[in-house]
């Protein structure tokens, strides 16, 4: 092809026809560009397209991933709930003063377990690392900076300082009103592996002076009121964020097939 050109331009200079020429020149330098224009085209669709595939890929792991931190909470939150019922059965015996029972055991030593959360941050530090404008809308965008910006900060500093206040009653209250912390059957617990076979219990040195006891029942009823403000708030505030972004993803992955 190049030749042929070639060739043509020859006659056309060995003819004098000059004019002619300069117009063939300026024809084929038009050709040359619309040819580069058609490349760089081309380029470009095959860039968005790859982009395009790795939007997809993203989405599809943030949808995973949101889903598997509802999952996960939602089984901490409901051993969570059973801490509130404990704690509301206790103060409903002490506040009362409804005799003791051994059942009592278990609803001491349950209103101290804890569960931390966990917020999976592997696909957007993914994402970060890559260009988080991968992301092509921008509400999506920002609502997943926003959630892994909160879980970072607001929620684990909820459930951390609920955790820090049993760790701390531990050595202020729970010392010198129990036999000891976490009593249980380990091990059948280690030989099952079944988080239902653990059977705990705390049992007060002295029931009927608890009763009396100021200090521990300002802890349970403030840890009942603690539990709904850093608990359960935090748990709802998870689901409303995780499903507002799995609805966001669901949209924008059927827009981005189509």
């Amino acid at each position: 092809m190049i030749k042929f050109f070639r060739k043509i331009r020859q006659k056309l200079l060995s003819e004098n026809k000059f004019s002619k020429y300069l117009i063939y020149a300026i024809g084929e330098i038009v050709l040359v560009v619309i040819g580069i224009l058609i490349a760089l085209s081309i380029s470009n669709w095959n860039e968005r397209e790859k982009l395009k595939v790795e939007e997809i890929k993203f989405l599809k792991n943030f949808k995973q991933s949101l889903n598997e931190d509802i999952k996960y909470n939602d089984f901490r939150f409901n051993k969570y709930m059973s801490n509130k019922e404990s704690i509301s059965i206790l103060l409903n015996h002490l506040e009362q003063d409804l005799p003791y029972h051994d059942s009592l055991n278990y609803h001491f030593a349950n209103t101290t377990q804890t569960w931390i959360p966990k917020i999976n941050t592997e696909v957007f530090e993914a994402l970060k690392s890559n260009d988080l404008n991968l992301i092509s809308n921008d509400d999506l965008r920002d609502g997943l900076v926003s959630y892994y910006s909160w879980s970072n900060n607001a929620f684990d500093k909820q459930i951390a300082q609920y955790v820090q206040r049993i760790e701390d009653a531990n050595s202020t209250l729970f010392n010198s009103r129990f036999n000891a912390m976490w009593n249980g059957n380990y091990e059948k617990y280690r030989e099952t592996k079944i988080f239902d076979d653990l059977e705990i219990e705390m049992i007060p040195n002295n029931y009927s002076q608890l009763k009396m006891d100021k200090e521990f029942m300002y802890f349970l009823r403030s840890l009942r009121n603690q539990f709904y403000w850093e608990i359960e708030e935090s748990q709802m505030g998870l689901n409303e964020k995780v499903n507002a972004l799995i609805k966001l993803i669901d949209s924008e992955l059927k827009t981005t097939k189509e």
